[in-house]
């Protein structure tokens, strides 16, 4: 049979570590608590990125078409090639 220093013992052992185990517990909540505001913060912050991005790139998109429509307006002829391209063009040697 067990004496009673012995007994005390494992019973102070078992308590400690039922405290131990406590604390672990709560530790262990904490961590993931943590880690989830950590994610939801993430993500908060992806979706305005992305909102921003795609807010300027339709705002650069109206800009685009309105500068084209104004050109289109103003008459101003489509781009031309120069007579020195042109001429670099068709004095091209022949690879062949």
């Amino acid at each position: 049979m067990l004496k009673s220093d012995e007994l005390q013992a494992i019973e102070s052992r078992r308590r400690a570590q039922s405290v131990f185990n406590k604390m672990v517990k709560e530790r262990d909540a904490k961590s993931l608590t943590e880690s989830q505001n950590k994610q939801t913060a993430e993500a908060a912050k992806t979706v305005r990125l992305r909102a921003l991005r795609l807010a300027k790139e339709a705002a650069d998109k109206l800009e685009a078409e309105a500068k084209a429509e104004a050109k289109i307006k103003a008459g101003t002829p489509a781009r031309k090639r120069t007579k020195k391209a042109k001429a670099d063009a068709t004095n091209e040697p022949d690879l062949g």
